[in-house]
This record gives C-alpha cells, sequence and structure tokens, in this order.
C-alpha cells in the first residue's frame, strides 16, 4: 500500500501551538496509514528486520556477483576517498566545540547549533586549503531532531534543471516525492544560508561550494543541493552524505548521481528505512501469515 502524499506546504513552526499543531497532525496522519494494515509498534518489529535480515546485498556481496565491478585503486580514487575521510571527521566533530579549532574563526561564516522542529543544526565554514565553501549539516542528536524524522508523509519534490546560463522551465525538470520533514528542513537552511554563501563567493569566486550531511543531515543535504542548483551561482554545488536518510524517490535519486555521493557503511538500516520500506516489510509478512494459515 502507498503512503499518502501531502500536498500541503510544511514550514517551521513559529511558536509552541504550532509545533503542537504539527506533532498532532503527524500523529493522525500515522494513525491513518496504520488503520487495518499495521501497528505503529510494527515499526520497531521493521528495524529489527532490517538489521538482522542476513540476507540483505551488501555493495561487496552484490560486487562480487557481477563482473562489471572493479576495485578502485588509482591515484585519483584514494584522493578523493582521503577527501572523503576528511569530510567525515569534520562532520563528526562539527556536533561539538572541538572541530572550530580547525579553522580560524572568520571562516566559520554562520553557525546555528541548536535544533528545533524542521529547523537542524548546521554551519557554513569557508576552507582555504581546499577552496571551498562548505555547509555541514548535523544529523539526528535530540527529541527535536527525531520529531523533523518523524514528519516522513512523501510531498511532491522536482528540481528544475539550469543550464547554459539560464532557468529551463516545461519538461526540463525532474519530478518525485521526498520526505516531507527533510524538504521543510532543507527549504529553512537554504533561506539562511544563500546570503552568507554570496556574500562569501563575491570574495572567493573560485571557490566550490559543498553540502556535506549525516543521517537526517545527509537527507536533507541532499535535498538542498537540488534547490541550490536551480540559482546560477550555485548551479555548480555537490554534495556529500554519509549514512542519508532514505529522503527521496528513485527517479530523483538517479538524475542526483552526478553531484551527490552518498557513503553508507555497509547494511546501515538508516539508507533503507522509509515509509515504503516498512509498508513493503509489512506486505511481505501478511502474505507469510496467509501462506501460513493455507497450509494448515
Amino acid at each position: 500500500m502507498a503512503a499518502m502524499v501531502e500536498r500541503k506546504p510544511l514550514e517551521a513552526p513559529k511558536n509552541l501551538l504550532e509545533a503542537v499543531s504539527m506533532l498532532a497532525e503527524a500523529m493522525k496522519h500515522a494513525h491513518m496509514e496504520a488503520r487495518g494494515t499495521w501497528h505503529l509498534f510494527d515499526l520497531s518489529r521493521a528495524i529489527l528486520h532490517a538489521i538482522m535480515d542476513k540476507g540483505k546485498k551488501t555493495v561487496a556481496r552484490e560486487c562480487s556477483e557481477r563482473s562489471d565491478c572493479v576495485q578502485l585503486k588509482t591515484p585519483e580514487i584514494l584522493k578523493e576517498l582521503h577527501e572523503f575521510k576528511t569530510l567525515l571527521t569534520r562532520t563528526m566533530l562539527f556536533t561539538s566545540r572541538k572541530a572550530f579549532a580547525v579553522f580560524d574563526e572568520e571562516d566559520v561564516l554562520l553557525r546555528k547549533t541548536t535544533a528545533r522542529i524542521l529547523r537542524p543544526a548546521f554551519t557554513v565554514i569557508r576552507d582555504r586549503k581546499s577552496k571551498s565553501l562548505i555547509v555541514f549539516i548535523r544529523g539526528t542528536r535530540s527529541l527535536r531532531d527525531m520529531l523533523t524524522d518523524a514528519l516522513c508523509a512523501p510531498i511532491s519534490f522536482e528540481h528544475i534543471i539550469y543550464s547554459h546560463g539560464s532557468e529551463q522551465s516545461g519538461n526540463k525538470k525532474v519530478s518525485g516525492h521526498a520526505h516531507r520533514g527533510m524538504v521543510a528542513a532543507a527549504l529553512w537552511v537554504k533561506k539562511r544560508c544563500i546570503p552568507v554563501l554570496l556574500d562569501a563567493l563575491q570574495h572567493h569566486p573560485d571557490f566550490k561550494i559543498k553540502i556535506v550531511g549525516h543521517s537526517l543531515g545527509g537527507g536533507t543535504a541532499a535535498l538542498l543541493t537540488y534547490k541550490l542548483r536551480e540559482i546560477p551561482q550555485f548551479s555548480s554545488s555537490t554534495c556529500v552524505t554519509f549514512g542519508p536518510a532514505a529522503c527521496m524517490t528513485l527517479e530523483l535519486a538517479e538524475f542526483g548521481k552526478p553531484f551527490i555521493i552518498s557513503v553508507i557503511n555497509g547494511s546501515d538500516m538508516v539508507p533503507t528505512l522509509s515509509v515504503f520500506s516498512v509498508h513493503d516489510f509489512i506486505s511481505e509478512v501478511l502474505k507469510l501469515v496467509t501462506k501460513m494459515a493455507v497450509r494448515k
């Protein structure tokens, strides 16, 4: 059963009343999804299944079964992997004050350390060494982050393709659905980081823009990258995510391959756990129960 698609725009709550109303809406949606099919308690079963499923494919296993997979050992690849490791280390450090010792105070262009519902913690850094402007988005760390995760109803999402100095419209776009809470979070970060990035590019026009995130921050970073690339000055923005939460449908994900890199550790469940995967799991369980009942 496909989840209901939300069409109502979602914005970060401006006060406590809006926050309570938003959470009530999310609980109502979850109840309607569960009614007659599955219960919210089944989510824990789905998570356990994801963790314990020994038959799932890993990257190593799939590559061993394919003839077109090769181990990459070129200096360029090793250099890129080293860059990923540096970004991952910084992403982990940016949950504490220690990370900022790596940069001069003047290179920390914007810093939002306290997360709210649909307002993730993020930091904009000027990295002179790599000539990059980096937006780090923090993953789930607080109850407020978890509530952003919980607003997971699919919502329509499209990316307008920017090319050759002009915005292309009509059929020059890719459409799909994305995680409602992460879309709202990405739009909130976009609104706040654009002025900072534009100002920095005026002083450093040769700098590249990178969006980096982990878990909830990874999904938000990917969606933010789509929206930034619609702006002429940011059309070459790239993204690196670590263990990103499932946040978009396949067509959108396929389109983002040239500019979004997702690094996943083995069978990490976060990138594959979504409303749809839970529905698929419950559907499989119901089919199994039905077969067992027929046999009896």
